[in-house]
């Protein structure tokens, strides 16, 4: 198959002109004025160089007692010439880290311009490579496949697949902990909501590009300065929340002044500690919890306690939320003919419980607890539905036990 590079060579010949060779990359005066800039060190590859930048930070002696337990990790992040992955967004910077001798060691590759980008990559999936684990926060769905996009325009195929195939994107994980009681999973909340990070002096992540812009028409290396810092910081970062999930994980949502108890309990259930997940359940149920969000938490105990084999204290926690005559009582009641039917056998329980459900929606509107026209309507269609099925289901089975007698 030919390349376009092919077919312009033969239109070369054709027209009596020979291929010009192509020149080698070499190592201009641009990256060699960023490294002396950020007293950094100068990487030469066969197709180009990378400035890379090293610091050393010290983690707290805990958090490294939480990592210690995890598989080698390199924690990476990009900053990117925009925020798309296709084919015209360019990673000018990366950020990998590493944990040695309590410190994580964090190598900066910086881009001095595109001829280099082919180096840089070949160094960036050489780190990557070098650990069987890479962290990210919201990894898969936009530094990976960037950089997986970038090594195929470039063709370096053997280093794609030298990849570590282990990945764990912490933005699933922080939207299900914390999205709710924040109002956001972006790094920065987590940052200054759970971590207690608070940046001093920042790049927005909108003005990355732009500096990496300004930088290429000519201005100082300083305009970087913030993008590097930013960068740093976000790889620390990673580790920091890592060891947090870990902590949470063991125990710590205990004493966890920020946390969503729903997702705490679905982290726990994909880890296999179902236990666990049914104490968090239990312990977020206090009074004065939102009606919404203790239905939800109710319908996940529920699942839980069945699971297990204990249909009487799923029922019961049910029945604790008919107290009170509301369209919420209404619906709980509901629930309680659907563990009746499904996980008991009882018809018969399960329609009397419909019933009272029934009849609790009325009491509820007639006291006006019901929350209006329409929030009683979706209930009481629920409602209808289920007796219509319970009763032909319950005729069918006294029909059955009817005939039976007769039958021996």
């Amino acid at each position: 198959m030919r390349t376009i590079a092919d077919r312009l060579a033969e239109m070369r010949v054709e027209r009596g002109g020979a291929t010009p060779p192509r020149p080698a990359p070499s190592t201009d005066n641009r990256a060699e004025i960023l490294a002396r800039w950020f007293g950094a060190t100068l990487q030469i590859a066969p197709d180009g160089a990378a400035v890379v930048v090293e610091r050393r930070v010290p983690l707290p002696p805990a958090t490294l007692g939480n990592l210690a337990g995890l598989p080698a990790a390199c924690y990476f992040d990009t900053e990117t010439t925009g925020l798309s992955t296709g084919a015209g967004t360019v990673v000018f910077l990366a950020g990998l880290g590493h944990l040695e001798r309590g410190h994580l060691v964090v190598r900066q590759l910086l881009l001095p311009d595109y001829p280099h980008e082919a180096a840089l990559l070949r160094l960036v999936s050489a780190e990557l490579a070098a650990q069987p684990r890479v962290v990210t926060y919201n990894g898969r769905g936009f530094d990976l496949p960037l950089l997986i996009t970038r090594l195929t325009v470039h063709r370096l195929f053997r280093e794609m697949s030298a990849l570590p195939e282990l990945h764990d994107d912490l933005l699933p994980v922080a939207r299900r902990l914390y999205r709710r009681p924040l109002g956001g999973a972006r790094l920065a909340d987590v940052e200054s909501g759970v971590l207690g990070v608070i940046r001093t002096s920042d790049c927005p992540g909108s003005e990355v590009p732009s500096r990496y812009f300004g930088y290429l028409r000519g201005g100082s290396p300083d305009l970087l300065t913030d993008v590097l810092d930013h960068n740093l910081q976000d790889i620390v970062s990673l580790a920091l929340l890592e060891a947090e999930i870990v902590r949470m994980r063991a125990g710590g949502w205990r004493d966890a002044p920020v946390l969503d108890p729903h997702g705490m309990a679905v982290e726990l259930l994909r880890q296999g500690a179902s236990e666990e997940a049914l104490e968090v359940v239990e312990a977020a149920m206090l009074p004065g919890v939102d009606q919404d969000r203790a239905h939800s938490l109710r319908r996940m105990a529920t699942r839980l306690l069945i699971s297990a084999g204990h249909v009487d204290r799923a029922e019961e926690l049910w029945t604790a939320a008919t107290r009170r005559a509301s369209t919420d009582a209404a619906a709980a009641w509901l629930e309680v003919a659907r563990i009746r039917e499904r996980h008991r056998g009882d018809l018969h329980g399960a329609l009397e419980a419909a019933l009272t459900s029934s009849r609790v929606l009325d009491l509820a509107f007639a006291l006006g607890r019901g929350g209006g026209m329409l929030a009683v309507g979706r209930v009481r269609l629920r409602v209808d539905a289920r007796l219509r099925r319970l009763r032909r289901w319950v005729a069918a089975a006294d029909r059955r036990a009817a005939r039976e007698p007769r039958v021996a």
